[in-house]
């Protein structure tokens, strides 16, 4: 008789166990997936940008500023990193940013590699961001404006390095029998960017 209620509470109990450990290993491949893109951008920088020779893409078009270039390398490198993910029904969103923002605003001296008391990097409201969402197959700028981590936000020179971070928004699904649990979850990472010694 106490087994018919010993054994659901026990049922539950394990899938409650499991259900955590799937959601630990996910988080996990999405903190890689975004150390994998963060760490890119601080590498690629700004694509030469103010340079002698700047780099150059046809998705640039005429603009010397526009970052598509390095924004589809480090999508396509958070992208395949995530395909990791084995409890998710979707990828919402992966967000290229400066987390310079204070107070809702940027400020020459709030990059987070010069400001020890902003060095989290979380996103917030006011950070130049390129917001990529998966459309008809294929990751697109979502807000294209004045607000965007364009390749002249990008430019470092030391000792006032810059910083990129990547955050990527995702939907985690439990397995059976508790799979109505659901949420979206986020994880990001910051880089520096490499700097650009006066002289080089």
């Amino acid at each position: 008789m106490e087994l018919c209620f010993v054994l659901p509470v026990c049922l539950m109990l394990f899938m409650g166990v499991y259900t955590a450990g799937s959601f630990i290993s996910d988080m996990n491949v999405a903190g890689q997936a975004t150390r994998a893109g963060s760490r890119l951008g601080a590498e690629i920088g700004n694509y030469g940008y103010g340079s002698s020779n700047p780099l150059t893409a046809t998705c640039m078009g005429a603009s010397t500023t526009n970052p598509c270039a390095v924004d589809q390398d480090i999508v396509t490198t958070v992208a395949t990193v995530a395909k990791g993910l084995q409890n998710i029904t979707s990828i919402d969103e992966i967000d290229i940013y400066d987390p310079c923002a204070v107070s809702g605003s940027c400020t020459s001296a709030s990059s987070v590699c010069s400001d020890a008391g902003n060095i989290a990097g979380k996103y917030q409201t006011g950070d130049p961001v390129d917001v990529y969402k998966l459309v008809s197959g294929a990751w697109t700028l979502q807000n294209p404006g004045p607000n965007n981590y364009t390749l002249n936000l990008r430019t470092q020179q030391h000792p006032n390095e810059l910083a990129v971070g990547v955050r990527i928004l995702y939907h985690f699904q439990a397995s059976a029998p508790i799979n109505f649990f659901n949420a979206q979850a986020s994880n990001y990472a910051v880089m520096c960017l490499a700097p650009t010694e006066a002289g080089s």
